[in-house]
């Protein structure tokens, strides 16, 4: 059984075109392949770089429990603290000047404006420990001997 001229023509046609979709399909799937190596990649670098901000986010915590702590204990900061990264030593500062205010607010309200109840004998304050300025320039003010 032969195939007339014109069957055999499209016949022909069909398997070009058949072999111009598989040539191009593999083109497509090379490229796909590509961009998924792509992708990969910059999701592996990704999560690194989340790992590595999230190790340093725990260790600025850390840092800031133990600086929080020595303020608050009169340790002295400076000597149980490990040096604070360049772009962070702003955030930590800012703490420091806040709790040195609220201290102020603290001393004036309930001392100061309540007959000093933390005052003890000899000008020292009972909460942190340290002289009180406040009453030494008060009593100075109201008693000019």
């Amino acid at each position: 059984m032969t195939l007339a001229p014109a069957a055999a023509l499209m016949v022909r046609h069909d398997k070009l075109a058949a072999r111009e979709i598989a040539i191009e399909h593999g083109a497509l799937t090379r490229q796909l392949a590509s961009l998924q190596r792509r992708v990969g990649e910059q999701l592996r670098a990704h999560v690194l770089q989340v790992a590595l901000l999230e190790e340093e986010v725990l260790f600025l915590r850390a840092q800031l429990v133990l600086a929080r702590t020595c303020m608050l204990w009169g340790l002295g900061a400076a000597a149980s603290v490990l040096p604070v990264p360049r772009r962070a030593r702003k955030a930590v500062t800012a703490p420091v000047d806040t709790m040195a205010e609220a201290s102020s607010v603290i001393c004036q309200t309930g001392c100061v404006g309540h007959a000093h109840p933390w005052l003890q004998v000899g000008g020292q304050c009972r909460r942190t420990g340290q002289a009180c300025g406040l009453y030494a320039d008060s009593e100075g003010s109201r008693n000019p001997d």
